[in-house]
């Protein structure tokens, strides 16, 4: 096949035959010149070479006329006519020059570039007219290494002529004509490609055009990007560093090695949960969602979830979620709930069962009203000698509410359950005696000035008649009342635990530094039992006493001593074995050997000083102005005297207070009591003045 080469090598030979030409030519004009004779045969045959190549120069045409008329003369090169021009190809016919008529030039020649006749692999070269290596149509470059296509222009086989000669993809450089990468907006580039100005872009890899022509990636800071899927992302951070919030304009913005891992990616989300262990999924509980911040760095808030709260009452809803419906908890473990009248259940102070506190400002016994006033003024205003139970005993001590053993929790307040005349051993008494002798309500107690501690009334109880001198039925105390009470020892019930304490018998008493007698049984006895639901507030209560004698001080440390006790059954630390809580310095019992026997007169057998002489006993019946055999001595008693006790919050409590005489039925003995009240803080066990 032709090759451009050789053409380019067919055409520097060009000059070289034209130089022949013109040398042949100039010899036949130096011929002509020389003579007319001799050699104007050899002139001639030059002559008419030269003819043939200057018949159109004016000059020269005339020697060339000159010598074509000296060949004229001769044969075969001696004188011969020249070849006449052409006027078409017929012309031609057996020419050696060529069989094509150059019209324009009257001359036989090979081919004409307008009538190219040359062969597959040739061309007619305009400068000689004659063929040439070379292709003059695209079928002429089929098998050549160098291109499909002919450039018509240098007759070489090349790889394109226009962009359209070129693949998807690639457009063709004009001047080396061959396909090379790129675009126009009239060829476009291979699937998956845009063409982005002159060039094939990958928009979805391509960082410098992704996603769009002219839409960059640029590294952000402490990061290198990619472009993926037509949009720019981080590759990798630089060491140290993380993305935690997925924005490419700041990069990787937040220092591992100083503030710790990314928390989570923005925007996504997990459940959450924020209720105690145990309760998820439990009732109306469930999980709710949280979403991670813009940031990275932390959860938002547990959006949806339904958290345990306190039970409702009596709306069929585990509302704390424990499994259980309405089981409104205790919360301060008051033994009250919300539900059954706690009006603080963070306090366990304040419950229906609580004492009203008052001027502290709080509705301590959650009954609605704040700083409600106790009522203590309750039962018989006057005196009463008859008929008189033992809840005559308890109002006139100052103690007006009562409640009831198994009340439900809304009534559960404090107060007095029961209160009851018994013997001593807690059995039956009769209402002769114990209604209408034993028992009585003043409003004083005798003439010297013994009023009641608080309020309006004060109680009697005695082993005799409860009365004053002047009072009716009144019984002068030394000749003393036998009733049907005599208890053998060690006895049953209050009694029983006093005297089982101490042996199966009572307590020794102390008389200065003797140490008296014991005498045996009860009699007599007369026993109010209090049963008594403690406030949930209260640790402690007190009462006042007084005590009076006949006894004194003819019976003084003898085995006839007649005694009071005080029996606190209770839960608390610190009660003693016989239960007893009223007892001197000594821990004697109260008798007319106490160390606190002070109202008397004389001092006969040094049991107590008689510091406060016979006043308080005028009027009594235990007073020098008693009358009767011993009218000057007829008894003594106590001061007001105050019996402090611990307690537990909100325990019911029984308090027995009893009088009997011992070892007989006569001298009788009489005890005052009033103004009980409850401690709000603890107390110390003991009787004081």
């Amino acid at each position: 096949m032709v090759r451009l080469e050789k053409h380019r090598r067919f055409a520097s030979l060009a000059p070289a035959a034209v130089a022949l030409i013109g040398g042949a030519f100039a010899l036949g004009l130096a011929a002509s010149c020389g003579s007319s004779t001799g050699s104007t045969t050899g002139a001639g045959a030059h002559g008419s070479g030269g003819g043939s190549h200057v018949s159109s120069g004016a000059s020269q045409g005339t020697q060339g006329t000159a010598g074509a008329t000296g060949a004229s003369s001769g044969t075969g090169g001696t004188g011969g006519a020249p070849p006449k021009p052409c006027a078409g190809d017929a012309d031609c016919a057996g020419n050696p020059k060529g069989a094509v008529c150059d019209t324009a030039t009257g001359e036989c020649v090979s081919c004409l570039p307008a009538k190219d006749t040359c062969g597959m692999g040739q061309f007619c070269d305009p400068a000689t007219h004659a063929c040439a290596s070379g292709c003059k149509v695209d079928a002429d470059c089929a098998a050549d290494p160098g291109g499909t296509h002919c450039e018509t222009t240098s007759h070489a086989c090349v790889g394109c002529l226009t962009e359209g000669d070129c693949p998807a993809g690639q457009v063709c450089a004009l001047g080396v004509h061959l396909c090379v990468p790129g675009c126009s907006p009239t060829h476009a580039c291979a699937a998956g490609l845009t063409c982005c100005g002159t060039y094939c872009h990958d928009l979805t890899s391509d960082v410098a055009d992704c996603g769009a022509c002219g839409k960059g990636c640029v590294n952000p800071p402490n990061a290198t990007d990619q472009c993926s899927s037509g949009m720019c992302t981080l590759k990798a951070c630089a060491p140290a560093f993380a993305d935690c919030n997925g924005n490419l304009a700041d990069g990787c913005e937040w220092n591992v090695l100083q503030d710790g891992p990314c928390t989570c990616a923005p925007g996504a989300t997990q459940s959450c949960y924020q209720g105690a262990p145990g309760t998820q999924n439990v009732g109306p509980c469930h999980a709710g969602t949280q979403t991670c911040d813009a940031s990275g760095t932390s959860w938002g808030a547990c959006l949806g979830q339904v958290l345990p709260v306190s039970e409702i009452c009596n709306n069929n809803v585990d509302d704390d979620c424990n499994g259980v419906v309405d089981d409104v908890p205790d919360q301060d473990g008051d033994g009250w709930t919300v539900c059954n009248g706690d009006c603080n259940d963070n306090n366990k102070l304040v419950n229906p069962g609580a004492f009203e506190v008052p001027g502290d400002g709080i509705d301590n016994d959650c009954d609605g009203i704040v700083d409600n006033p106790v009522t203590t003024v309750c039962g018989s205003a006057g005196q009463k000698f008859t008929g008189v139970t033992g809840t005559d005993v308890i109002n006139a001590m100052d103690i007006c509410q009562f409640t009831t053993a198994n009340a439900p929790l809304p009534m559960k307040k404090w107060g007095v359950i029961a209160a009851t005349q018994t013997h001593a051993d807690g059995g039956p008494v009769t209402v002769t005696e114990a209604q209408n002798s034993q028992t009585a309500i003043k409003t004083s107690f005798g003439t010297g000035g013994v009023l009641p501690k608080k309020n309006g009334t004060l109680a009697v109880i005695s082993s005799g008649m409860a009365r004053a001198a002047a009072d009716p039925g009144w019984v002068l105390p030394i000749a003393g009342t036998t009733f049907t009470s005599s208890l053998a020892f060690p006895g049953g019930g209050a009694l029983g635990t006093y005297t089982n304490a101490h042996g199966g018998g009572l307590l020794p008493g102390k008389c200065g530094a003797m140490t008296c007698p014991v005498g045996s049984g009860a009699n007599d006895s007369i026993s109010i039992r209090f049963k008594i639901r403690v406030p949930t507030n209260a640790q402690g209560f007190s009462y006042d006493f007084r005590f009076y004698s006949a006894e004194y001080h003819t019976y003084q440390c003898t085995q006839y001593n007649d005694y009071y006790l005080a029996s606190l059954t209770s839960g608390v630390a610190g009660i003693p074995a016989d239960h007893n809580i009223s007892f001197d310095s000594l821990n004697n019992a109260v008798s007319v050997n106490n160390g606190f026997f002070q109202d008397c007169g004389g001092n006969g057998k040094s049991c107590g000083s008689c510091p406060y002489g016979t006043t308080s006993l005028l009027g009594t019946g235990f007073g020098p102005d008693s009358g009767g055999p011993f009218s000057t001595i007829n008894g003594g008693s106590t001061e007001w005297l105050t019996t402090d006790s611990p307690i537990l919050p909100g325990e019911t409590m029984t308090l027995e207070l009893m009088v009997f005489d011992v070892s007989d039925h006569v001298y009788d003995t009489l005890v005052l009591l009033d103004n009980f009240r409850w401690s709000l803080t603890p107390v110390i066990l003991g009787t004081h003045t």
